[in-house]
């Protein structure tokens, strides 16, 4: 009886503040714990509690309740989103910045230090606000789809209700870091196609020497980086956890996305190199791509594959019960 009320608090507690998180489980539990004691006394069954919660409704639907109010971005939504503005708006403006001194330090011509530094500082703000936008009109975005398919949710049934410990259970931290770390790269992705190429200049009016790359691999990065922002959001939001199968996807997406970096990435920096630097000997540069990407291959397989196992354990458990 206790392990569904905890399942079913632990959900809701999910869905609210983090700050208002603690006060509003301990209410809820009151809550539930009087229902119980009015309706079947001392000693209820795990149907009684099953039939009580259900009258309670859906955990998405019970945070609602705590908080009524219309938001561009609701309650709901507003933690994950600060999260991923939090770690990406000071490393957005940093990253074009250092990559356009290290652009003009390479680059063969001379640069004028003061302009590039005032020019860099510019175009780094301009780049924050781009990515305070899009993340902003994302989760607004997020935040209409949520309501549509709340009210296309099937019936809750409180006896499905995954477990506290639960394999699959998606780290809020985690998974922010991970959006906005992919939101940044897929601007960056999106900015290389528009110019034709690599280059470390974030700046669409004079992006410096280019380096030519494969377009179709440039989408098929874009691709996986997009797809697997959804699919996150996906399981962070909507699901609240990860299957064995969209784990398995998102392994999918990332393997792809390792080869994808090296047809894009690796190979023609290491060709530059190869072409500007006399005689490398110090640096294997003809055997460095494929091994930086096998590398990259064999980390994801082990760091995903545990989780995939536990996850397929835990479906055959389900299964079986």
């Amino acid at each position: 009886m206790n392990d569904l009320i905890d399942r079913y608090v632990h959900q809701v507690g999910l869905y609210v503040r983090p700050k208002e998180r603690a006060e509003i489980e301990a209410e809820l539990r009151s809550q539930i714990q009087d229902q119980l004691d009015d309706r079947y006394g001392s000693a209820p069954t795990p149907a009684d509690v099953a039939a009580v919660l259900k009258q309670f409704g859906s955990p998405r639907t019970m945070a609602v309740s705590y908080s009524g109010e219309q938001y561009l971005v609701g309650p709901e939504l507003y933690p994950y989103m600060m999260t991923v503005l939090r770690f990406g708006l000071p490393l957005v403006p940093a990253l074009v910045v250092i990559a356009n001194i290290i652009g003009a330090a390479l680059s063969p011509e001379g640069a004028n230090w003061i302009g590039l530094l005032i020019g860099s500082v510019i175009t780094g703000v301009q780049a924050a606000l781009l990515f305070l936008a899009v993340v902003v009109i994302f989760f607004a975005i997020l935040q209409h789809s949520d309501e549509v398919l709340r009210a296309s949710q099937t019936e809750f049934n409180p006896l499905e209700l995954p477990a506290v410990e639960d394999p699959g259970a998606v780290d809020r931290l985690e998974s922010g870091v991970g959006i906005a770390i992919g939101m940044l790269f897929g601007i960056a992705i999106l900015y290389y196609i528009q110019v034709g190429g690599l280059t470390l200049r974030f700046n669409l009016s004079d992006p410096g020497e280019v380096l030519p790359v494969p377009t179709l691999w440039l989408v098929v990065l874009l691709f996986t980086t997009f797809a697997s922002i959804f699919l996150n959001l996906w399981a962070l939001l909507f699901r609240r956890r990860w299957t064995f199968w969209t784990w398995l996807l998102e392994t999918a997406l990332e393997l792809l996305g390792a080869v994808g970096l090296y047809f894009a990435l690796f190979t023609p920096v290491a060709e530059r190199i190869k072409a500007t630097v006399p005689n490398p000997t110090w640096l294997p540069l003809d055997q460095l791509p494929w091994i930086i990407t096998l590398v990259t291959i064999a980390i994801l397989v082990l760091g995903n594959g545990g989780k995939l196992i536990r996850l397929w354990q835990a479906q055959g458990e389900r299964t079986k019960n």
